[in-house]
């Protein structure tokens, strides 16, 4: 059960993520570090995610 939600909760993270960066890649003015750190987020949420499978 504890693997579950930590799934889910990955799942969330990398979709919230990606939502955010497509936001921010769409605004006129693109801070970069939030980019990439909205990025860095995506990446190892997705590397725990598939760690966890």
């Amino acid at each position: 059960m504890p693997l579950l939600l930590v799934q889910i909760a990955l799942v969330v993270i990398c979709f919230r993520c990606a939502y955010h960066l497509i936001q921010m890649v769409q605004a006129n003015r693109q801070p970069i570090l939030e980019v990439l750190y909205q990025a860095s987020i995506l990446i190892v949420a997705l590397w725990l995610f598939l760690g966890t499978l």
